[in-house]
């Protein structure tokens, strides 16, 4: 019997496409940003299926703030507050935006800088990168089939914490 169990823990590591962190887990800090992966997500009272449905997401990219673990569940906020807890599948470590309020999007990462588009209150955005000692980031908004592309203000829209930097 120790043989057989020796065997097994020895082979979880050398198992193709499986990392010793995929295995076994890797924490991650909390709280930290993901987003919504699908079109549907369900929101939950608790951690688990047995848990009543409290909202459904109908927004993919949608931005959440992680803020506890169990499991393989996720208690996550949004931005107006809203706190419930989602299957850790059901999120993506892609950066996204949701903007707070209506706000100018300018060319350069400085408000003195051309604007070259206008943000409706809601409007999810990909976050390109936030550059270290900037109060800007680059976002990358849809639109008509294409993309708009340009600076932020942090304080502007919810998705990252005002010293973070993303490359």
């Amino acid at each position: 019997m120790n043989k057989f169990f020796i065997f097994l823990s020895a082979s979880l590591f050398f198992i193709g496409g499986f990392s010793s962190n995929e295995v076994f887990g890797n924490p991650s800090s909390l709280p930290r940003f993901a987003a919504i992966r699908y079109n549907e997500v369900n929101l939950r009272t608790g951690p688990g299926h047995r848990f009543p449905i409290n909202w459904v997401y109908v927004e993919k990219h949608y931005p959440v703030e992680i803020i506890d673990e169990y499991e393989l569940w996720r208690q996550i906020r949004e931005a107006d507050g809203t706190i419930g807890w989602v299957h850790k599948n059901m999120l993506t470590n892609q950066r996204y935006a949701v903007t707070l309020q209506e706000d100018t999007l300018f060319r350069k990462p400085q408000e003195t800088s051309d604007p070259i588009a206008i943000a409706q209150k809601g409007t999810i955005a990909h976050i390109e990168k936030c550059p270290s000692q900037s109060d800007f980031c680059l976002l990358k908004f849809p639109y008509r089939e294409k993309y708009v592309t340009g600076w932020m203000k942090k304080a502007s829209f919810f998705g990252v914490y005002p010293q973070e930097v993303i490359d």
